[in-house]
C-alpha cells in the first residue's frame, strides 16, 4: 500500500519483476537458507520506522535532482512515501526485507561462507534470475555475517555487470542497522531492454515511456538514496497508513 501527499511515482526498476517472495520451485540450499533466515530474523526485530529520504536519480530521459521525501514503514507491509510536488524512487532502493530485495532469485546458494570483504565477515550467496527474451543472469549477494544485513547485489548477463546495488548502514539503536545509503546502477543492452519490452510487462512506472534504443546501444544510469533522521520503534499508528484518496 503506498500513498502520496501530492504526485510519487515509485519506479520499479529494471531488473525486477512482480514476483512472489523468493521462488518456491527453486528452493535455495539449506546452507543459503539459514543465511536468510538470519537476515528475516534481523529485519523482523523492527516494527516500524520512519525516515528522511534524499533522492537522485540520472537516467535516459529521466534526470531528477536531489529531492527530499519522508518514507514510513510498518510490518509486515504498511508504507507511505510523501514529498513535495512530483518525485520518484526506485522500489529496489527501499525494500530492506531480505524477500523483499532477493525475491526474483532462485537456486540461491552459498558460494564463500566466511571471507572478508571491504572490511566486513561476509558470506557470498550467488543465484539465478530469468531474465527477458530468456537471458539467464547471475546474480552476487553479498550479506554481512556480523550485522545481519545485505551490503550488495550484482547481477551479470553472462561477463557483463548490468545492476548492482550497495548500501552502507549505521546503528540506528543498540542491535539495529538500517541503511545510511543506497547506491544502484545499471547498464542494460539492447537484447536485455527488447525482451523486457515486448510483451513482458514494463516495469517502469506507467507514466514513463518505454525507452527508445537504437540496434547496439546501452542504456545506462544511476541512482541514489541517502537516510537521515531514523524513528524506529515508535509504534506508528495503523491510521497513518490509511488511503484518503489523495492519488
Amino acid at each position: 500500500m503506498m500513498r502520496s501527499s501530492l504526485k510519487i511515482a515509485l519506479l520499479t526498476w529494471l531488473l525486477i519483476s512482480p514476483a512472489s517472495l523468493i521462488t518456491q520451485e527453486h528452493d535455495p540450499s539449506p546452507e543459503a537458507d539459514r543465511v536468510l533466515n538470519h537476515l528475516r530474523e534481523r529485519f523482523d526485530r523492527i516494527e516500524d520506522y520512519q525516515v528522511n529520504l534524499e533522492v537522485s536519480l540520472d537516467m535516459p530521459m529521466l534526470r531528477m535532482p536531489r529531492k527530499r521525501m519522508t518514507f514510513s514503514f510498518k510490518q509486515p507491509d504498511k508504507t507511505r512515501l510523501e514529498a513535495r510536488g512530483f518525485a520518484m524512487v526506485p522500489r529496489r532502493g527501499l525494500a530492506l526485507s531480505p524477500d523483499s530485495l532477493l525475491h526474483t532469485l532462485h537456486d540461491l546458494e552459498v558460494v564463500t561462507g566466511d571471507t572478508l570483504i571491504d572490511g566486513h565477515p561476509s558470506i557470498l550467496l550467488q543465484g539465478f534470475e530469468e531474465g527477458p527474451d530468456n537471458l539467464r543472469l547471475l546474480a552476487e549477494v553479498i550479506v554481512d555475517r556480523e550485522i545481519w544485513v545485505v551490503r550488495a547485489i550484482t547481477t551479470r548477463q553472462e561477463e557483463k555487470e548490468i545492476f548492482r546495488i550497495q548500501i552502507d548502514y549505521l546503528e540506528v539503536a543498540p542491535g539495529l542497522y538500517m541503511p545510511e545509503e543506497t547506491r544502484l546502477a545499471f547498464q542494460l543492452n539492447e537484447r536485455f531492454l527488447r525482451g523486457r519490452y515486448q510483451g513482458r510487462g514494463a516495469s517502469f512506472d506507467p507514466d514513463i515511456p518505454a525507452p527508445i534504443v537504437e540496434e547496439g546501444q546501452d542504456m545506462t544510469g544511476e541512482a541514489s538514496i541517502r537516510f537521515s533522521n531514523y524513528r524506529v520503534n515508535h509504534g506508528i499508528a495503523d491510521s497513518y497508513f490509511e488511503d484518503d484518496g489523495d492519488q
